[in-house]
């Protein structure tokens, strides 16, 4: 008789793909840290070596959550490769300052902490859409991660709204509840030590100024306006809630954050950081416009009969 094997499984091709990514990751920020400004501390090392896996981790989980397991190695390997991809897309006279100041600090290789909020809203964007559709107390602990997000940046909170809004929107009441105690804590150490005094919107003038340079510097203002669009009527197909609560968490940024900074100095670009993951999402979430494949399959591609 046959001995059972005691070796593991052979783990699936797909599944191999997140280590992969991380394992890429690591490399191009040891490249770009090695050809451009970057510093050596502790908390660079901790934002590169762990936050960045984890947001891969979690860009994974939010795409499963949404559609499958395709949409999360999409959300996943867009993330890897967005910072790098999109610095050749600028005019020369504005290329430096993005591959010097804004690639640096959105794969953590400084010490701001643009990261480490990106990263803690990741995680509470994954715990309310699970709350959404689980319940339990992920409520909670998304409010959690919000508030701690907003400890380190108050413009943290911007994430708060759009949460309570696409809970509100499922009809979770008590998972609503929950995430507003969650985040209480958040909102009371911002309000004393008074750090939200700098998250104001600021006017549609600027926004409308902002959007003229990067249309002037990027190669294509229309695309970049397209991507966020069309992903959250792709997500609001399959999940409105969902919809809400990640298109929602660019737009706070967008109107707040985008319309109190500059382009020319590189603060719009700093500013919006924290919602580049749900920028990401949006954009990985795009195919989810077109028709189901078995129904396109059945459809569209359908064998006619032949006429003789």
């Amino acid at each position: 008789m046959r001995r059972p094997s005691r070796l593991p499984p052979r783990l699936p091709r797909l599944t191999r793909l997140l280590p992969a990514l991380v394992a890429v990751q690591w490399l191009a920020a040891l490249v770009h840290a090695h050809r451009h400004h970057h510093q050596t501390t502790a908390l660079v090392y901790a934002s590169v070596l762990v936050l960045g896996p984890v947001a891969i981790i979690c860009l994974y989980r939010i795409g499963v959550e949404l559609a499958g397991r395709w949409l999360g190695y999409l959300a996943a390997t867009l993330w890897v490769v967005t910072p790098y991809a999109i610095v050749p897309l600028y005019d020369t006279r504005f290329r430096h300052g993005v591959s010097q100041e804004i690639v640096p600090r959105a794969i953590g290789t400084t010490q701001s902490g643009e990261l480490v909020v990106a990263v803690l809203l990741l995680l509470a964007c994954l715990l309310t859409l699970r709350a959404i559709d689980r319940g339990g107390w992920r409520g909670l602990t998304a409010g959690l991660l919000a508030g701690a997000a907003g400890m380190v940046d108050a413009a943290g909170l911007l994430f708060v709204a759009p949460a309570l809004v696409a809970l509100l929107a499922a009809g979770r009441l008590p998972q609503l509840l929950r995430f507003s105690v969650g985040v209480a804590a958040g909102l009371l150490v911002v309000r004393a030590a008074g750090t939200g005094s700098g998250v104001h919107y600021g006017s549609f003038h600027q926004l409308q100024h902002n959007f003229t340079f990067i249309r002037e510097y990027f190669y294509s203002l229309r695309a970049l306006e397209f991507l966020p669009i069309a992903g959250a009527i792709a997500i609001a197909r399959r999940s409105p809630p969902a919809a809400l609560l990640i298109g929602g968490w660019f737009a706070a940024f967008l109107m707040i954050r985008g319309s109190s900074t500059e382009v020319l100095d590189g603060s719009f670009y700093r500013m919006m950081l924290p919602a580049l993951p749900a920028y990401v999402l949006l954009a990985a979430s795009i195919p989810l416009l077109a028709p189901a494949p078995r129904a396109f399959r059945s459809t569209v591609l359908a064998r006619r009969p032949r006429v003789e």
